[in-house]
C-alpha cells in the first residue's frame, strides 16, 4: 500500500485558498496504485477557532468533492470541523470513492491554545479496513498519549494515520514520539504535517514522516513542502509482532480494553 502525506502551506481561515491548493495536489497524485493519502490537521481552515462552526457547514460538501475525485483504489484521510451546536468536533474523515467510510473525533484537545474552549472532545477510538489494511486514526497532540495508540493497535491497527499542525520548534518531540509509538505498537505510524501555518504569525512546521514497525523512517522527513511517499506491508507488522511478542506479554499482566 502506498502512503502519501501532502505537506503544503495552510492559510488560517482562508478556506477557498486552502481547498484550491490541496485539492489540486490531490488530483495530481491519484493514480491506479492502492493508496492512502493523508492531509494535515484542519487543512481547509486552520485553527480559526471563532469561525470553525460556520466552516463546519461546508464539511459535507468538501468530503463529497474529495469522494468524487477518487477511484476505488484510493482513500483520503481528511480532518475537518464537524458541527456540534455552539462548538465543533475536530474530526478525521476517511473518504473513499463510496463516501465517508469512517471517522474519528479528537479525544485530547490542546488546552495551552484554548482548543477546549471552542472544540468538544470525542470518546473512544476508530479502526476500519481499506483494501485489506487495518487503519486507525489519531491526531497531533495525541501522540503524547500512548494509551490511545496502544488501544488502537490492540484493536488490530497495522497503520495509524496522524494528521497534525505541529510547530518545527518542537520537531524533536514530534519525531521522537511518533517513532516511539511505532516501536512500542509494532505498526506503521504516518504523521502528516503542514509545511507552514500562515496566520496572524506564520509558524513553520514540516517533517511529515512514516515509521515502520521496527522504528525505521520509511522516507527522510524534511521542512520543505511537497508530497512525501512511502510504502507499507501488512506482513511486516505480523512478523515484528511475532518476533517480539510484547502485546501478548502485556496481556498476561494488564487488561487492554477498547472503550467507545
Amino acid at each position: 500500500m502506498r502512503i502519501l502525506s501532502l505537506q503544503f502551506p495552510m492559510r488560517l481561515g482562508d478556506i477557498e485558498s486552502n481547498k484550491e491548493k490541496f485539492l489540486a495536489v490531490l488530483s495530481e497524485v491519484i493514480d491506479e496504485q492502492p493508496s492512502i493519502i493523508i492531509l494535515p490537521e484542519m487543512w481547509a481552515t486552520g485553527f480559526d477557532y471563532q469561525n470553525l462552526n460556520g466552516f463546519s457547514r461546508q464539511t459535507e460538501e468538501i468530503c463529497n468533492i474529495i469522494s468524487e475525485r477518487l477511484n476505488e483504489n484510493t482513500l483520503v484521510i481528511s480532518t475537518l470541523p464537524e458541527g456540534n451546536y455552539n462548538k465543533v468536533y475536530n474530526t478525521v474523515y476517511a473518504v473513499s470513492a463510496k463516501g465517508v467510510i469512517a471517522s474519528y473525533r479528537k479525544n485530547f484537545l490542546f488546552t495551552p491554545l484554548n482548543e477546549h474552549v471552542y472544540i468538544d472532545n470525542g470518546k473512544g477510538i476508530t479502526l476500519f479496513e481499506f483494501m485489506g489494511v487495518k487503519v486507525g486514526l489519531l491526531l497531533c497532540y495525541e501522540i503524547r498519549f500512548p494509551e490511545l495508540f496502544r488501544m488502537t493497535a490492540r484493536a488490530g491497527a497495522e497503520l495509524i494515520a496522524v494528521p497534525a499542525v505541529w510547530g518545527a520548534m518542537k520537531k524533536e518531540h514530534w519525531l521522537t514520539l511518533l517513532r516511539a509509538r511505532a516501536i512500542e505498537n509494532q505498526c506503521y505510524i504516518a504523521g502528516c504535517n503542514t509545511s507552514v501555518m500562515h496566520g496572524r504569525k506564520d509558524m513553520p512546521c514540516g517533517y511529515s514522516v512514516m515509521y515502520d514497525p521496527w522504528g525505521e523512517a520509511v522516507y527522510e522527513p524534511s521542512a520543505e513542502e511537497g508530497v512525501y511517499t512511502g510504502f507499507m506491508e501488512s506482513a511486516k507488522v505480523a512478523v515484528i509482532r511475532e518476533k517480539i511478542p510484547s502485546f501478548d506479554d502485556a496481556l498476561n499482566a494488564f487488561v487492554i480494553e477498547r472503550k467507545n
